[in-house]
């Protein structure tokens, strides 16, 4: 079992599931995405997971150039560990160009292919109207239905080796079960993976693993036969229960993530109005459990960064 320490807040800032004609306080623009890091990160969260988007319209991108608008800004600011995702591209160079373009501190690594139900996000925010042509098509369109997240064998072993050749932490983003045996896999395969080894249970999405409490404590469980004590793991539930998620693992024994990329709304017909206001609320609720939060410096401990 790993040893418990405070428990880490991750903020996931923007994403890019969740659309700007769903919320107005969505962060879009490079400014409002690093006005929005700073302070969640002032807030209390001590890793701020990114994605860029497109200030025009807010569709998802992976241009350095959008990157470079706003992730060394958030540096500048505070004091936060930066996690950028690296899920957008058809090939594993084309993932990594912004990462290895900045070096974060983390760089997240899908680790499994998954059908993705993306339709279920609008229907669970009841949204219909919408004011791009990018959203209607992302949500409703036949995309919406057919979309599958490709992450192949291939792809993950090129992505894992790219980061670990250039010294780059990673944070394995596990939608299911069968995602930790595919980790497994790699790590069997490949040297020198930096750790401890992070590994993020993405809960909440139709086509992966509900974020149920037993479905969190069977990940746990399996999570640490395979990968033994040096291992760090997170919790975060996509949709309306995200906050319920983040009780049920810190009280499981993991680290949380809430944020505006996983949730936008405080309750039904109530929207968030920004990422510090979600990490306020989870710091609320697990104080009122008795479950302390880590800052910046001890999760850099933890992480041993």
């Amino acid at each position: 079992m790993t040893t418990k320490r405070n428990t880490i807040v991750t903020c996931a800032v923007t994403g890019a599931g969740l659309t700007p004609s769903m919320s107005p306080y969505l962060p879009i623009t490079p400014d409002q995405i690093a006005e929005q890091s700073i302070a969640a990160a002032h807030a209390g969260a001590a890793i701020l997971h990114l994605h860029a988007r497109n200030p025009e319209d807010g569709r998802p991108t992976n241009d350095i150039e959008v990157w470079k608008q706003f992730v060394p800004r958030i540096r500048e600011n505070c004091d936060a560990i930066i996690n950028m995702s690296a899920s957008l591209g058809a090939t594993a160079e084309d993932r990594v160009s912004a990462v290895l373009a900045l070096r974060p501190d983390i760089a997240t690594v899908i680790v499994g292919s998954m059908n993705y139900g993306r339709f279920k996000k609008a229907n669970d925010l009841n949204i219909t109207n919408l004011k791009y042509d990018w959203e209607k098509e992302f949500l409703f369109g036949e995309s919406a239905y057919t979309t599958v997240t490709q992450n192949t064998f291939a792809k993950i072993g090129q992505m894992i080796e790219i980061f670990s050749d250039n010294d780059i932490a990673m944070e394995f983003e596990c939608y299911d079960v069968g995602h930790l045996y595919i980790l497994e896999y790699h790590l069997n395969k490949i040297k020198g993976v930096k750790r401890p080894l992070i590994v993020q249970f993405l809960t909440g999405i139709l086509g992966g693993i509900p974020s149920n409490v037993e479905h969190l404590l069977h990940m746990k469980q399996t999570a640490e036969k395979l990968f033994g004590d040096d291992l760090v793991l997170f919790t975060h539930g996509t949709g309306p229960n995200n906050m319920k998620a983040a009780a049920a693992g810190a009280l499981l024994g993991t680290n949380v993530r809430i944020g505006q990329e996983d949730n936008i709304q405080e309750r039904p017909g109530v929207l968030f109005k920004s990422n510090a206001e979600q990490v306020e609320k989870v710091k609320r609720i697990l104080g009122e459990l008795n479950v302390a939060t880590a800052s910046a410096a001890e999760a850099r401990e933890i992480l041993r960064m």
